[in-house]
């Protein structure tokens, strides 16, 4: 049931505004004689609507409005204020302290009751949707957190130094690295999933899985790419959905001190040693056609060598004038004797400043070192 406050220092006038308002079904009428009391009121229980009369002794309604938006808790109350006031100055006053609307005493009945009806609808809107974004934020904050939960804890490999970030541009996103280790070879994985939100976030789970279980039945990496590409494009509807896939995979041997390399459209790569040797695409995004085999590269990985992945997320990044970070900044921080996690960090500590700390899409970089 609705509560309606009603403020007026005239009695009369408040027996007749219970009177006219009773005649909307379910409203729990409450009283205040000035400004003040009707401050004490809100305080204790706010009520759903405040009518508000601007003249009264002590605490005027003005003020008495001012005092009630002073708490954030009671910013959504509609406060319609009442006044035989003609000087349009304390109408406007009234507007800037927080009321939503006025009526003019002697105030028609109809007028004021349709007044009242919109406002109170208004409100239970806005507390219906404020209710529904929380519970929505809480659900982005849950899948972010599993989201989380689906990228590697550790990077931890014999012979190797790793070290990976990651950031959503939103609560949840689509990029997504993995590495895995079967004692003669490592992998490591790249993607980008078009877009942002959910949809994004979803695909990346699905893709995750799919590498999971293609990656021991389908070593060979242009052979895994391209059944996971033929599964996707099942999956997108051939493109239909406007969504798809880039990835950089790159698997190093122990035996041979090599690197096997391919990229499906994704961000250059970047092999870091005596000089630095960038790996571009061998072939298109996944799920824009259903056959392909994408071309494999093959480049030396000993001792002391560095690979640098990321999503374009990072050369992206905007100033505030709009300037992209690009490559070229990039690979001027990209240097083969620092570590990693202080490679990744160069690349922040530049990076975030430059675009003033906003994100324009998911970002994810991965670098690994051969130590052994």
């Amino acid at each position: 049931m609705p509560r309606v406050l009603i403020v007026d220092d005239n009695r009369i006038v408040r027996d007749m505004l219970k009177r006219h308002i009773a005649m909307l079904a379910d409203i729990e009428i409450v009283e205040a004689g000035d400004g003040l009391r009707a401050v004490e009121i809100v305080q204790q229980t706010a009520p759903d609507m405040i009518l508000m009369d601007l003249m009264m002794p002590g605490m005027d309604g003005i003020e008495a409005i001012r005092r009630i938006r002073e708490d954030p808790q009671h910013a959504d109350i509609p406060i319609l204020f009442l006044s035989t006031e003609t000087d349009r100055g304390k109408w406007v006053e009234a507007f800037e302290a927080g009321a939503n609307d006025f009526v003019q005493k002697p105030y028609e009945k109809r007028e004021l009751l349709a007044r009242m009806d919109t406002h109170l609808r208004l409100a239970a809107l806005t507390r219906e949707l404020r209710m529904k974004n929380a519970l929505l934020e809480r659900e982005h904050y849950l899948a972010g957190h599993v989201q989380s939960q689906l990228l590697p804890q550790r990077l931890e490999f014999p012979g190797f130094t790793a070290s990976a970030v990651y950031q959503a541009q939103e609560q949840i996103g689509g990029d997504f690295y993995d590495a895995w280790d079967d004692g003669e070879t490592v992998r490591i994985v790249m993607a980008d999933i078009s877009g942002h939100g959910a949809s994004a976030a979803l695909l990346m789970a699905v893709c995750k899985g799919l590498l999971y279980s293609l990656a021991t039945s389908r070593p060979d990496p242009a052979d895994m790419v391209a059944e996971l590409n033929r599964m996707l494009y099942a999956m997108l509807a051939g493109g239909d959905l406007d969504m798809y896939v880039t990835l950089a995979f790159a698997a190093v041997s122990r035996r041979t001190n090599t690197l096997r390399f391919l990229s499906a459209g994704h961000a250059p790569a970047y092999v870091l040693g005596g000089s630095t040797l960038t790996l571009g695409p061998t072939g298109p995004g996944l799920g824009f056609h259903q056959d392909f085999t994408w071309q494999t590269l093959t480049v030396p990985f000993a001792s002391g060598s560095t690979l640098f992945l990321l999503t374009d997320g990072v050369t992206e990044l905007r100033s505030p004038t709009g300037e992209f970070f690009g490559e070229k900044r990039l690979v001027d921080l990209l240097h083969p004797d620092i570590a990693p996690r202080e490679l990744i960090g160069r690349v922040i500590d530049q990076a975030l400043p430059f675009c003033m700390g906003r994100l324009t899409d998911d970002l994810a970089m991965l670098a690994i070192r051969r130590t052994g």
